[in-house]
C-alpha cells in the first residue's frame, strides 16, 4: 500500500528522467572517425597537387629572377 502511494506521488519524475536520458544519449558517436574511415586517397591527391603547384610557382619565380639578373647584366654591359 505504501509503495503504490509513493509511485503515484512521484510518477511524473520517472518520465522526466527517461526523457533526459534519451535526449542525452540519442546521438552517441565518435567525434573523430577511426583510421579506416579517413579518406586516404583524396588526402594524398590533394597533397600531391599542392606540392606540384608549389613547385611550379617556385620554378616560375626562379626563372623570373634569373631573367631579371640576365637583363640587368646585359643592360649594364651595353651602357658601359
Amino acid at each position: 500500500m505504501g509503495l503504490a502511494r509513493l509511485e503515484q506521488k512521484n510518477s511524473h519524475l520517472a518520465e522526466v528522467e527517461v526523457d533526459e536520458v534519451l535526449g542525452l544519449v540519442s546521438h552517441v558517436a565518435a567525434e573523430v572517425p577511426p583510421h579506416d574511415a579517413v579518406p586516404g586517397g583524396i588526402v594524398f591527391l590533394v597533397k600531391l597537387l599542392s606540392n606540384v603547384l608549389l613547385d611550379v610557382v617556385l620554378l616560375q619565380c626562379l626563372c623570373s629572377t634569373l631573367h631579371s639578373i640576365l637583363l640587368l647584366s646585359i643592360t649594364h654591359d651595353c651602357l658601359y
